[in-house]
């Protein structure tokens, strides 16, 4: 690319990127507003919300920060520093958490079970949807899918084995600690197993139907 293409292509990949990460978050409280269980990676910032008491935003950047240490303990002398700036962009997740928040609170709570499932699978659809925009724009990973290529580069499993084995280490210990500091178990439910499936689902919808487009848009 020359220069002139190369930011126009900034120009256009920032911006989608960052639609991807709001659409995300919307997904996310949906999958709280909905009492069905939330996907997989959110597990721990929900129950760590439960049990500090802090906002759902403010726990998903404290948790996501855990992630990037993780991702040095794992690659040590391979982590690359520049994925530091995972710190920012947890920061701007968080507070798109928050932002989203106040939207999805403006929906009915505690519906009927039919909504409640309506709720699951909005938010499926936006956690795959908001995943596809923010990989295609090819910026920077998040702290938990590079934590799943990390695991990746070291054992030589691909990445949809690796993110598997991530995601269900992540419930096991949302298990533990919400049965450690809460007594029961929280966010796990039906819908975090039909969101195990279904966001890959939606992510792979896309990549069917607008991988192509998409990319010239995003690289002239």
């Amino acid at each position: 690319m020359n220069s002139m293409t190369k930011t126009v292509s900034w120009v256009r990949r920032i911006p989608v990127y960052l639609v991807g990460l709001f659409l995300m978050t919307v997904g996310v409280n949906l999958s709280v507003l909905s009492g069905l269980g939330v996907s997989p990676i959110d597990t721990i910032p929900y129950v760590v919300s439960l049990i500090s008491g802090k906002s759902l935003g403010l726990c998903t950047t404290l948790v996501f920060s855990v992630y990037i240490v993780l991702q040095i303990l794992i690659l040590r002398r391979d982590f690359q520093w520049f994925n530091l700036l995972q710190l920012v962009i947890s920061t701007i997740f968080g507070w798109f958490v928050t932002l989203s928040g106040m939207l999805t609170n403006l929906l009915p709570a505690n519906p009927g079970y039919l909504i409640q499932f309506i709720y699951m699978l909005c938010s499926i659809v936006f956690l795959g949807t908001g995943i596809f925009l923010y990989v295609a724009a090819d910026i920077l990973n998040m702290p938990a899918d590079a934590v799943a290529l990390a695991l990746a580069f070291k054992t030589g499993k691909p990445m949809s084995t690796t993110k598997i084995w991530f995601d269900w280490t992540v419930v096991a210990l949302t298990v533990i600690l919400s049965l450690f500091f809460l007594h029961n178990i929280s966010g796990i439910r039906e819908g975090t197993f039909i969101a195990a499936f279904g966001v890959g689902m939606c992510i792979r919808f896309w990549e069917r139907h607008l991988t192509e487009p998409l990319h010239r848009f995003l690289f002239p």
